[in-house]
């Protein structure tokens, strides 16, 4: 494939840009961007290879406030007791007088949505000509047999704007729809794992909520995978591509695969209107919260799951940090345990894991990795693919990743899958994406 020199590229904005409007095409669908959040890893292009139009990593531009939906870094957020936007914002200063636009004694609100997660513009697509790569797709799946170290090759080397234009040039080059033909000419788990790659993150993340959701019962945990920690701008994409492919709204299925309280807080989440990061707010908030959360568990008989979902949902994950130190502060009990406790079921496993995520992001997607091919088994195949393709599509993230898989919890991924996953094409493809 040759790209141009492409100086756009990189995460976007922090966890993914919420509502902003795209620019034009001609920037790939990304505005340039300014430096990350501390702690970020900037997001690089592919190595060697098919890609060495791109820069090298030295001459890349510096980036925006960039981060993948998945990863505000643990070092972004403030400490215990100082629960105020960052520097820039004002943490620390007195909060000013009131004036036009702002509240009485509070800092201006100068907060930026972030922009989408890279590939979750469905209209952006790198520049260059990926012809050379929609013909070697074709060929590994034309005539008697296929190719499935070709497709393997091919599929999980581009970056989610390259793997745009490969799929577009596919349809106009060869006039054929790629998913389709990798459907006809694979099954399994392995269609499930090129899949993956070729629908692009913001198509992954759609058909894998879509079989959540297919058939009798739901997949409680693979909505949970797909839907938690996200930004508004990507659940604001997620639910406008699964409306495009699957000629209904996100919602009403959610609503008729859910019920209850259950029901009711996936209808607030997916409104998409937390706060963005970066937010203001104090610690009087911070406290009235506690005290909520507390009044709705521990304070008395029974539990009042949209109390708690409401301070979920209207705190930025920041806040939700400071409001477990303070809990814990506070009622000498952590806040995790509380909700383990006092909850159960699927409401239950969304909060911790909004909490988790809130308060490690690296550690949150280490565990669902580890929880995927747990050392005695069975392999939860369907999830390890869904979280390794995931995390793929951000590769310095993911590299993070895989330190505190080591360190933290003393797991090396690819001994367990070259252990546990029966060898052939599938184990061959997860190793290529690690």
């Amino acid at each position: 494939m040759s790209y141009p020199p492409n100086n756009n590229y990189g995460p976007p904005p922090q966890q993914q840009p919420y509502g902003q409007p795209y620019p034009p095409h001609s920037q790939g669908g990304y505005p340039p961007q300014a430096p990350p959040p501390q702690g970020y890893p900037p997001q690089q292009p592919p190595g060697p290879g098919q890609y060495q139009q791109y820069p090298p990593p030295q001459s890349m531009p510096p980036q925006q406030h960039a981060q993948q939906s998945w990863a505000p870094p643990p070092g972004q957020y403030p400490p215990q007791g100082q629960y105020a936007p960052p520097p820039q914002q004002g943490q620390g200063q007195p909060a000013p007088s009131s004036g036009p636009g702002n509240a009485p004694g509070y800092p201006p609100q100068t907060v930026v949505p972030a922009p989408p997660s890279l590939g979750y513009d469905p209209d952006a697509r790198a520049p260059g000509d990926a012809t050379k790569e929609a013909e070697a797709l074709r060929k590994a799946m034309k005539g008697f047999g296929t190719d499935e170290a070709a497709l393997i090759r091919i599929l999980s080397t581009p970056d989610p704007l390259q793997m745009a234009l490969i799929r577009h040039t596919y349809a106009a080059k060869i006039g054929r729809d790629l998913e389709k033909d990798i459907k006809s000419e694979t099954s399994g788990k392995l269609e499930d794992a090129l899949l993956a790659l070729a629908l692009g993150p913001l198509g992954h993340d759609v058909r894998h909520l879509k079989q959540a959701m297919a058939g009798v019962g739901t997949d409680e945990t693979a909505m949970n995978d797909v839907l938690v920690g996200r930004t508004n701008a990507d659940l604001r994409a997620i639910k406008y591509a699964y409306v495009s492919t699957y000629k209904k709204p996100l919602l009403d299925d959610v609503k008729s695969d859910l019920s209850g309280k259950t029901e009711r807080f996936f209808e607030m989440l997916l409104q998409a209107a937390r706060p963005e990061p970066g937010t203001y707010f104090d610690a009087a908030s911070v406290d009235a919260d506690v005290r909520e959360i507390h009044q709705a568990t521990q304070a008395k008989t029974g539990t009042d799951e949209i109390g708690v979902s409401a301070v979920f949902l209207n705190a930025p994950d920041a806040k939700l940090v400071a409001i477990a130190r303070a809990f814990e502060a506070r009622y000498h009990k952590s806040l995790e345990r509380v909700l383990r406790d006092e909850f159960s079921g699927h409401l239950k496993a969304v909060f911790v894991a909004m909490l988790q995520h809130a308060m490690d992001p690296e550690l949150y997607h280490a565990r669902k990795l580890a929880e995927c091919i747990p050392e005695g088994g069975p392999v939860d195949m369907g999830r390890l693919i869904y979280w390794m393709a995931h995390l793929h599509w951000n590769r310095p993230y993911r590299d993070a990743v895989k330190v505190r898989l080591q360190r933290d919890l003393k797991v090396d991924l690819a001994s367990r899958i070259l252990r546990l996953v029966p060898p052939g094409d599938v184990q061959k493809c997860l190793m290529a994406l690690w």
